[in-house]
Parts: C-alpha cells; structure tokens; sequence
C-alpha cells in the first residue's frame, strides 16, 4: 500500500502517483482485475490534500478500466464522483470527461440518442478548455457514437480531430495511436473499404507488439477477423477470432472473449457448420447476460436463432432471431441491423420462406439507402487527402517526386542566382561563364520537366488503382459514386431530349458462388471472377460502365441505352456468361447468374424520375426476385404505375403485392439451359 502522507502533495508526492497510474495502465493490459484493485487502494491512498489534477487521474483511469471490464455500475458510481469533483473545483476538464464517461456508459446500455447528446455536451466543454487529452478522448467517444448510430461523415471527422490531438513519444501514447489507427481500420471497413482497414489494422499489430500490448491485439485480431469475413474469407476470419479469444482468455478480458465467441459463431455459421455455430452462440449468451451487455445479448440471441434455422427449427429460430433485432431497434443501431437483416433474409430463403424472406430485404434495402450513400465516399476522400498523402505506401512515391521538384527549382534558383553574381563582378569573363550556367540551366530545366512527368505518371497510376478492383482490374464502387456525383452535379438529366435514351442499371449475382469456392478451391472462384469480368466486358460499349460491386456481385451501368434494347442487351449478358462453363486448371465449372435490371425514368412521360440510388435498390430487388424464383435468369422493371408522389412509399412496401396489383410491370429473361436443366 502507498503512504503519499496525509499533510502535503508536494511535486515528489504527484510524480509518485503519475508514475504509479502509469504502472497500473501497464499492468491492466495482462491482470484487469488486479490493476483495478490496485487502483482502488491507490484512490484510498490519497490524501485529502491531494491535488486536483491527481485525483481526477486516478479517477479517469479507474472509470475507463470498470468500462473495458463491462461493470457498468461501479464505472457510474465513480463518475458521479468526478463529476462532484468537477463541481467543488469548477474544473471544466473534469465536467467534460464526466460528461464524456455518462455517454460512453449511455452507449453500452444501448441508449445511442441519449449518449450523443451528452457528449454533445462534453465537445463544449473540451473545446472552451483546448486540451489535446481531453480533446482527444472526447472526440473518440463522439467518433464510436456516431459510428454506431450510421452517422459516419461525423464519425470520420472526429475521428481525424481526435488523431491530431494525440501526442507522441511515451508507451501511453502510442496505445492512444494504435487503438486510434483501430477505430480508423473500423470506419473503413464499415465504408466497405477492406484492404484500407486491413493496411491500419497492420499498422496497429506492429505497434502493439513492438510494445507487447497483449489487449490491443486481441482487439486488432477480432477486427481483422471482421474484414475477412466481409470479404467471404472465412477460414482466415475463424484463424483470427481464435487468436483474439485466446489471447482474451490469457489477459482474462470477458467482454473481449465474449465479442470473440460471438464473431466465432458468425463465421462458423457462414461456412454452414451450424452445431459449432450455435456452440460459440450459446457461451456468448452466457457471458452477454453476466455483463449485461445488451448489444452482445442482441447479437448472440440473433446467432442463436439463425443456428437453429439451419438446423432445421426454422421457427424457433426465427422468434430467437428477432428477438435480437428488437432489442437492436430499440438501440437504434441501424447499421448492426441492416447486416443482420440480411443474414436473416438468407436464411429464410434457405428454408424456402420467400415471403418472409422478401419482407426481411426490403427492410434491408431501407436500411442500406439510408446508411450507405454518395456522401460515404466524398467523406473517404477527404480523409484519404489528409492521412493517406502521408501513410499510404504507393503515394510515398509521389512525395519522393514532390521533393525531387523542390529540390531541383531550388538549385534552378541557386544558379540564377550565380548568373546575376558573376555578370556583376567578373565583366570580362561574363560570356563564357553565361554560357556554361546557361547550359547547365537548360539541362535543370530538363530535369525539372522529367520530375514532373514522373509526378503526374504517379498520380495518373496512384488515382488508377483507387478506383479498380485490384482482382479483375474492373472498376469499383468509388468509381461509380464519382461518376454518378459527377453526373448529379453537370445535371446531366437537363440536357435530354424527349428522344434522349434512358439510362439503366443491371445488377448481377454468380450463382452458387459459395459452391464454387468449397468444391473447386478459391484460386478457381477468383478464376471465375476474371473470366466473367472479361465476359461481360465483351457486352459493353465504350461508354457504357462495368464494376465489381464487391465479392461475386458486379454492376453494369448502360449509358443512353434504348429501351427496346435493353432486353437484347440482357440475354446477350446471360448467354455470354452463362454459355459455356469456365475452364480451370483440369475442371469445367457451370457458371450462371442471376440478374436485376432497370432504366432510370419510369412511368408516363417519365412522371416518376428515379435517382441512380433508388434506381440501385429496385434493381437489388429485382436482383433477389430472380434468385429466389429459380436463378439463372434476369427480372427487370419495364414501367412504375404510381404517381411521383406515392413513389417513395412504393420503394417501402411489398414490392410483390405491388406487381400482383399492376403498379410495377416487369419482364423475366431466362438464362441458357443448363446441363442439368436439360435433363429435366
């Protein structure tokens, strides 16, 4: 036990507790529980003179750990004692981060809304006291939250405040860095940006093993375990989780290893071994329920439910299921529930349940057009521009040629200037040194032009690989949110003619591609990739665009196309693609797709004009239509009967009942007959 004396707090006494706050950091990364008891003696420890700025430390350090530990009530307790502190010393630091640990705590127990105001209140106060700590931790609150809540254009922006207030130097401050280079590895990978939130979460392992930050790397690994999960990588997604949960276990972190096992389940779910699946599902209840941590119960009843409903008990586990979602809702986490959504929509399909499968991704849809718009990828750019110019490894080469310039226009200078120098002293030698530093000029000049070159080729290749998918080498969503903003922007739609061409969207999904990867290897499943890329490729007209929307799924944007065109243009797509089957080392793999399909103003005298992004939800569900009545086929929207303003609720509603009563006319295009088919 510390005996600080009761009678003063000199400077020797406060280095004393610095140095003894830092020790028990470093301890909680391995024991949490004895490094909270060691806080709670060295809080007792204190005298009552004890300066302010030391007990409001030992107090921030203790909150933050009960936090960490899921003990959500003693972490209030304490706060209500910073904040008296803050009051009794009209301390605004100490106001702010009470204010900031009263949201932090409003999150854990779901109440997103409440937490953003609060710390609404504490970025108030942490501006008027212009501290970088301060400002650094509040900030990183307002990030989670607004993350949370599928606010990410602010998200990002406190993230950035909150990654220039950091200091450097100290093992304390570089745990700051790498939990920051985390939380940036997590906004991407919510934009959908994998190898982004890969290249952060790389960062942050190297640091944290540099410093043997045993926390931080479990934390690190379970994320990286979520992008390749996102990316259909789930062998390496399961490798990952294991490592996060053992090392949980090792530091005895419960919330780290609940989080873990809850990913486990996942994972375990999406390769279809549903017994482990509801294995992992079971111990994360278990754990959710002991830290009361309603967002882990949420998503352990959702894994729970969707285990049993590929066991077989669909319908209990669809109640467990949405039981999940419910408690989700009342959270307002949209962004958790717009996954889980479409996770249930599979299983519901699986289970031959079209109807509730459709009213499932329709939600789903609402969800996406509401979280994931235009303004994300504006919002990428702008934090590309300002952390990437110095972090990325491919623009590194783009600095070099920046101070190649710099350095050849400074010796351009120089030389002038040496011209000037010698003209006015040496009269009699001033033609020939003239020419010599002419010639010498002429040739920095030369090189001054080259390095630019070089800088322009860098940048031309650098924004080249930004927007290409680097497997297919087609172009990638921020590709298309560019054009489409470029579009909105020059209003593209004003310029048309009557007789002007409709545009169309056509949204396609390889079927079975899972099959595929589980029967052929992935390297056959990235094979198929490229040969579809090349074969739709060969439907496309110069002006007409073709991306990979991401994993199987690819986009096809048809500029101008004539609507009595359009259905020609589908069956040549599933004819190329699905004509002959792709050959792969020694096998022969039948391909098919499924297609959704649209023109971007509907109805009479184009009454209804759609947007690129409500254009991209209907084709989606067209899409899921024809993978639901059968694969191997395209649905398209030929005509939207509604009024302009009923069109909105229609994108809402059942978009089934909606065909059956005549407001949407589609047409359905089927795909070449399969070998199997034939049979039949």
């Amino acid at each position: 036990m510390l005996n600080f004396g009761t009678t003063q707090a000199d400077e020797t006494a406060t280095s004393a507790i610095s140095a003894e706050i830092i020790r028990i950091q470093d301890l909680a990364e391995t024991q949490v529980a004895e490094s909270i008891q060691q806080l709670n003696t060295l809080q007792r420890s204190l005298p009552p003179d004890a300066k302010l700025e030391d007990q409001r430390e030992v107090l921030i350090t203790l909150i933050g750990l009960y936090l960490n530990d899921d003990q959500t009530e003693q972490a209030r307790k304490l706060n209500a004692e910073l904040s008296r502190l803050g009051v009794h010393y009209h301390d605004n630091w100490s106001n702010a981060i009470a204010l900031n640990f009263q949201a932090a705590i409003l999150k854990v127990e779901g109440k997103l809304d409440e937490a953003k105001d609060v710390n609404a209140q504490a970025l108030q106060l942490a501006k008027s006291v212009n501290q970088k700590k301060l400002t650094c931790r509040v900030y990183s609150t307002a990030s989670v939250i607004n993350s949370e809540l599928g606010n990410f254009q602010l998200a990002l922006e406190y993230r950035l405040i909150a990654m220039e207030a950091l200091d450097e130097g100290t093992r304390h401050d570089d745990l700051r860095r790498i939990n920051a280079l985390n939380n940036i590895g997590n906004l991407y990978t919510k934009l959908k940006d994998p190898q982004m939130a890969l290249a952060y979460f790389d960062k942050g392992v190297k640091l944290a093993e540099q410093w043997d930050a045993q926390s931080m790397l479990s934390m690190l690994n379970l994320n990286r375990g979520n992008v390749y999960s996102d990316q259909g990588k789930l062998a390496d997604a399961v490798k990952a989780y294991a490592e996060s949960l053992k090392i949980s276990r090792n530091i005895a972190d419960r919330r780290g290893e609940a989080t873990a096992l809850n990913n486990l389940s996942d994972a375990t779910y999406g390769l279809g071994n549903y017994s482990l699946c509801l294995h992992y599902a079971k111990q994360t209840l278990q754990l959710a329920n002991k830290l009361e941590n309603s967002v882990l119960q949420a998503d352990s009843l959702v894994n729970v439910g969707l285990c049993h409903m590929g066991l077989g008990e669909v319908i209990l586990g669809s109640k467990e299921a949405n039981q999940g979602i419910d408690i989700l809702r009342q959270s307002k986490a949209k962004p958790a529930i717009e996954e889980i959504l479409g996770q249930l929509a599979t299983a519901f399909e699986k289970a031959n349940m079209y109807k509730e499968a459709y009213k499932v991704i329709v939600e789903k849809l609402a969800l996406s057009t509401e979280l994931f718009n235009a303004d994300r990828d504006r919002v990428v750019s702008e934090m590309k521009a300002r952390y990437d110019a110095s972090q990325h490894e491919k623009q590194i080469e783009v600095l070099e040629q920046k101070n190649q310039i710099q350095s050849i226009e400074i010796k351009n200078k120089s030389l002038q200037w040496i011209i000037t120098t010698v003209f006015s002293i040496i009269a009699a030698a001033v033609a020939l040194t003239i020419l010599i530093l002419y010639r010498k000029l002429r040739e920095t000049n030369r090189n001054l032009k080259e390095a630019n070159s070089n800088l322009e080729q860098a940048n031309t290749k650098l924004a080249h690989q930004s927007n290409r998918d680097p497997l297919t080498g087609l172009l990638n969503r921020r590709a298309f949110h560019d054009a489409m903003q470029s579009r909105t922007q020059i209003t593209d739609r004003r310029v048309l003619s009557s007789d002007t061409p409709p545009h169309s969207l056509v949204v396609l999904d390889i079927d079975h591609f899972k099959r595929i990867n589980d029967n052929y290897g992935h390297a056959a499943g990235d094979e198929v990739l490229v040969e579809l890329s090349k074969r739709l490729s060969h439907v496309m007209r110069d002006n007409d665009m073709l991306m990979r929307w991401g994993g199987e799924e690819f986009l096809i944007f048809l500029n101008h196309m004539p609507t009595s065109n359009l259905q020609q243009v589908i069956e040549r797509i599933l004819i190329n693609v699905g004509g002959s089957p792709v050959v792969f080392e020694k096998n022969t793999i039948p391909v098919t797709i499924s297609v959704g399909y649209i023109s971007l103003h509907q109805g009479e005298a184009s009454d209804v004009e759609l947007n690129w992004g409500k254009s991209l939800n209907l084709a989606d569900s067209m899409l899921f239509m024809a993978k639901t009545r059968g694969r191997n086929q395209a649905i398209g929207i030929k005509k939207v009967n509604v009024p302009k303003e009923e069109f909105d609720a229609l994108l809402r509603s059942d978009l089934e009942n909606a065909i059956q009563q005549g407001k949407i006319i589609i047409e359905q295009i089927a795909g070449p007959l399969q070998k199997a088919e034939a049979v039949c």
